[in-house]
């Protein structure tokens, strides 16, 4: 994950907050810093930080496009 996502999401949640909205121990939390966010993870991640990291930052490798993953409700709010 780059270094100025890291930050961004730190000034969002902590690592421990984020694990108790997902439901996972924050050591995994810590894991995804290091090794990227599971696929199948990026989005519930995306919603618990309100979108404001979105699913095109995290992996831009499966989310290609800006606004790929974002709900139509939200869209227009980031």
């Amino acid at each position: 994950m780059d270094k100025n996502i890291k930050k961004r999401i730190a000034g969002i949640a902590s690592q421990t907050e984020i694990a108790n909205f997902i439901g996972h121990e924050p050591q995994a939390i810590s894991s995804w810093f290091k090794n990227g966010v599971p696929p199948k993870k990026i989005l519930r991640l995306c919603e618990v930080l309100e979108w404001q990291i979105t699913p095109h930052e995290l992996r831009p490798d499966i989310y290609p496009n800006p606004t790929d993953g974002i709900p139509a409700e939200k869209q227009n709010t980031i």
